[in-house]
């Protein structure tokens, strides 16, 4: 814009550059955002013509004791999931700084490689380690202990959490990266005055090391929130498609393809995927302004 003149100056080649990622966002997530809306308020008619049926199938998940069932294991699973990788990540970013110069960069890709690896590989090599009571997790791990075999895949007991070190092990590695780069950017001159003014180690992680990885700790917490609501693939692979004995392992995503793909009710299965949309809305709210709201209120 040309503030003396008060007009706009459009860089065309900015535009062309620009062009090919906003034809892509409307081509793959505009449109299906309003194909899945339209489909959400017409009738579960598979095969001929639908028809409108306004907010039928929102209201009637108000009474559908499977998707609270959903709502709160998936708000579960993100809970669990997202503290166990931040805070081991948290540890081995700290635990890589103190490794041998040569050695961190090997052992920071090793951690990452989960993360490159297509999510239903991963749940493939987990269905070998959760299978049964012959998996390896019971063979290598639980009988060696002592203890009896368990059924990860069968025991509502144990399902979800299944599922949690599934994601959890996929996604530390990359946390842990992010991590490294932070506490590698603090500034060195703050921690050594604040060591030479005899402030102890847990006092500069939490007033000093804590405030300045603060924003790239709310971008992996975003980031873990958002892919855990979209969880899918893991829990397909594990239990096919379903939610495991008595839904112990149904998820928001894995409850909308059944009532789309299984059931044949699209528009259920519509609603049930755009009803995430405030619950994942909600979640980020309360991480991005009540710590806000209770420091200003003096922690009270």
């Amino acid at each position: 814009m040309d503030l003396a003149k008060g007009k706009f100056r459009v860089s065309w080649g900015r535009v062309l550059l620009a062009a090919p990622f906003f034809a892509l966002l409307v081509m793959f997530w505009a449109i299906p955002l309003f194909q899945g809306m339209r489909l959400s308020f017409e009738s579960d008619t598979l095969w001929g013509d639908s028809h409108f049926v306004g907010f039928k199938h929102y209201l009637s998940l108000w009474g559908d004791p499977r998707y609270w069932r959903a709502v709160w294991n998936t708000v579960l699973f993100t809970v669990a999931t997202v503290a166990f990788v931040l805070g081991f990540a948290l540890l081995a970013a700290h635990a890589l700084r103190l490794c041998w110069g040569r050695i961190r960069g090997p052992l920071t890709f090793a951690f990452m490689v989960p993360g490159l690896c297509p999510p239903t590989v991963l749940a493939l090599l987990f269905l070998l380690v959760f299978h049964g009571k012959e998996g390896l997790l019971n063979q290598w791990v639980v009988q060696p202990l002592g203890f009896e075999t368990i059924n990860w895949l069968s025991d509502p007991d144990y399902i979800l959490s299944a599922v949690v070190v599934q994601a959890a092990w996929r996604w530390t590695g990359f946390m842990t990266f992010f991590l490294l780069c932070a506490l590698n950017a603090r500034p060195r001159d703050v921690l050594d005055a604040a060591e030479i003014d005899g402030v102890n180690a847990w006092q500069r992680f939490t007033k000093i090391t804590l405030p300045l990885i603060a924003p790239t700790l709310l971008f992996c917490l975003i980031y873990l929130v958002v892919d855990c609501f979209a969880q899918f693939a893991g829990s397909y692979v594990l239990f096919g498609g379903s939610g495991g004995t008595n839904d112990a392992g149904l998820l928001l995503v894995s409850y909308a393809y059944q009532k789309a793909f299984v059931g044949g009710g699209f528009g259920s299965g519509a609603a049930v995927s755009l009803s995430i949309v405030p619950w994942l809305a909600g979640m980020l709210f309360l991480i991005a302004f009540a710590p806000r709201a209770f420091w200003k209120g003096g922690g009270a």
